[in-house]
């Protein structure tokens, strides 16, 4: 029986048939062989005998609540919501202490169009999560504590309660920085805050490192920064409202959705996936297009996106992946006070570009508690920018950049270690005016995070960070060349304490560098206890931020918290040695409200001010304040509707 979970959990599934077929022979009473014989049934897409076997199991031992749950599953694959719901039930009772069945009944719920159960449920997974040591099933065969993310980026979508799920995102990545949901559930979330796109796409890829094979699709606009779509329409949402399959098997799955609207906006997201024992494939295409909303404003874009993995051990895991992006827009900008040459820009300024990226990937984990990353991406653009008339400038540009990562993980204790290095080749001629640049960045860093006393998180990390930019611009055979390079180190401090049950407080104080934006996704951590250190600065843009916020849960229905921050940045200006200094203070709150299994409420409060303390030019002090208030209605029949207004000043 051991054998056979042990070939089980190595994907040798007929050898762990026959294991498991052994010992049904050798004792036909005991109900473990039988589960093992059903979960190796499911893995190879037999969902309905494997699910006779798990009921031969739970007949052998009404009373094991683990078997329950698994029953459950079951059921909920062949879509039996009504019976899976009630063996969920059995398993809470039977074993109060388990969170298990109150995790599967939550993504049961999520699917059915009961996102507040859904969430209470999941709540409650977690509350029981501190009476067992990891979020495992005694059988081993389940994720571990941070799993319960897994499905909590759609649910907290479907409220609209991305603050408290970025929240739970921070707080099992510092339980556990290698478990690839929690990864993704903060590339989810980070969707609803402004400039965190790099954010977003770096804790993707990290997700897609750290992750098994499985169908879940790789949406081709997440991996893509600044794509201007339409936010929650159709092909921009963050995250696939699907049905989620609660066993991994062998199987093929088709998901699309598509939007449209007035001024010519139009469009659709496909996605083809499948599995297939140890291999697990995705296959992606985006198109997007819209006239805007002012004259010049038009976009048309496409990516496409084909992505491979490979478990070819427990040990190692590889993956590839190409995607392709060609854009057409008018002017994108939006100008805060509109110059003349700014308004000729808005009218008239077109772009073009194509771009192509290769990634490939690499997971090993050489010893017990240890694991080993690393990431090559390989792209190139060709861009186009025309300003009738006749002022067109044209650059191509293509560029690497390797990176590795050590992670050792401990009770008390993870270190992450690690380093990159980018080479970036552009061409900028507008006429006769031709300007080469070459780029060099290398970077290393170190983070620990120390869990003592228990509750208490601290995170100390330092990076390092070599720029070379040397550039040369000719004009009618004059040349002129110049020489840009900088270090720096970075040092990181932050603390997260879970005070109480839902009471987080966090508080972070860290400086950070701002490499190119050609290569946005990295392995390096993202945020410091909640605090994000990577923003959409310009390129060797060096930033110190403060911060402290609270974040809390009253009962079950109410939610809320409040954070403010400030960052200090010196970046390059394009023109000259000088330096621009810019100062930013952020104040966040929100408050979220369950009052019924089918109502959600929330309001959430921004202010951003922003102070130009140096001679770049530009205005020298905005404010900008958001109150959007939002109320939703979900019924198990499936319809939703959602109402949400918003100030803005």
């Amino acid at each position: 029986m051991v054998l056979g979970f042990a070939r089980l959990l190595q994907i040798d599934i007929d050898e762990a048939k026959n294991s498991f077929g052994k010992a049904i022979d050798l004792d036909p009473s005991a109900p473990l062989p039988r589960l093992g014989m059903g979960l190796a049934k499911i893995r190879q897409g037999e969902v309905e005998e494997g699910t006779k076997d798990i009921e031969v199991a739970a007949v052998l031992d009404p009373a094991n609540s683990l078997i329950r749950s698994y029953l459950g599953k079951a059921y909920y694959e062949e879509k039996r919501g009504h019976v899976a719901s009630r063996e969920f039930e059995r398993a809470k009772k039977l074993d109060p202490n388990d969170p298990t069945p109150w995790f599967y009944d939550a993504i049961h719920k999520q699917t059915t169009n009961r996102p507040v159960e859904a969430l209470h449920d999941m709540q409650k997974a977690i509350k029981l999560n501190d009476n067992r040591a990891v979020y495992r099933s005694s059988l081993l065969l389940d994720d571990d504590l941070a799993a319960r993310s897994a499905s909590l980026g759609r649910i907290y979508n479907d409220l609209g309660f991305q603050q408290r799920g970025l929240v739970e995102g921070w707080r099992s990545v510092n339980t556990d920085p290698g478990n690839y949901s929690a990864h993704r559930l903060l590339a989810d979330n980070y969707a609803a805050l402004p400039r965190h796109e790099i954010a977003r796409v770096s804790e993707l890829l990290q997700s897609q490192l750290f992750q098994p094979i499985n169908t879940t699709p790789v949406q081709p606009n997440l991996a893509e920064s600044n794509l201007f779509l339409l936010e929650d329409s159709g092909p921009s949402a963050s995250s696939y409202n699907e049905f989620n399959p609660l066993f991994v098997q062998n199987r093929l799955a088709l998901q699309a959705s598509g939007v449209f609207g007035t001024n010519d906006t139009l469009g659709d997201e496909v996605t083809q996936s499948g599995i297939w024992n140890k291999f697990s494939y995705s296959l992606g295409q985006l198109h997007f297009e819209t006239d805007g909303f002012r004259e010049n404003n038009d976009l048309d874009v496409n990516i496409y996106d084909a992505y491979l993995q490979g478990n070819i051990s427990p040990e190692l895991n590889i993956q590839a992946e190409y995607r392709h992006r060609d854009l057409e827009a008018g002017n994108l900008e939006s100008f805060f006070s509109p110059t003349e040459d700014n308004l000729n820009r808005q009218q008239n300024f077109r772009t073009e570009s194509e771009s192509d990226m290769y990634r490939f990937g690499l997971h090993v984990s050489p010893w017990e508690h240890s694991d080993l990353l690393a990431s090559f991406i390989y792209a190139e653009n060709d861009e186009m920018r025309t300003l009738p008339p006749g002022r067109g400038t044209f650059t191509p540009s293509d560029g690497y950049f390797a990176e590795t990562q050590y992670l050792y993980r401990q009770d008390v204790v993870d270190i992450i270690l690690g380093g990159g290095y980018y080479r970036l080749n552009l061409t900028d001629q507008t006429g006769d005016f031709v300007t080469q640049s070459k780029t060099e960045h290398g970077n290393a860093y170190l983070y620990s995070l120390t869990r003592f006393p228990s509750p208490v998180t601290w995170t100390l990390g330092l990076s390092g960070d070599i720029f070379d930019a040397e550039q040369s611009s000719s004009l009618n055979g004059d040349v002129s060349t110049s020489a840009n390079i900088k270090r720096r180190l970075n040092p990181k401090i932050g603390l997260l304490w879970n005070i109480v049950g839902r009471t987080v407080f966090r508080a972070a104080w860290l400086e950070s560098f701002k490499r190119s934006p050609f290569f946005n996704q990295s392995l390096e951590p993202t945020q410091v206890a909640g605090f994000n250190q990577f923003f959409d600065d310009p390129t060797g843009t060096r930033s110190e931020r403060w911060g402290v916020g609270l974040d809390f849960g009253v009962g079950s229905n109410f939610t809320g918290g409040a954070e403010i921050s400030e960052r200090y940045l010196t970046f390059p200006l394009q023109r000259g040695n000088a330096d621009n200094r810019w100062q930013e203070v952020n104040y966040r709150a929100y408050l979220q409200y369950t009052p019924h299994p089918r109502w959600a409420a929330k309001i959430e409060y921004s202010r951003e001010n922003f102070d130009n303390c140096g001679s770049g030019g530009g205005p020298l002090d905005t404010e900008t304040q958001t109150l959007p208030v939002r109320v939703s209605y979900f019924d198990p029949s499936g319809l939703f509707i959602k109402l949400q207004a918003t100030y803005f000043k």
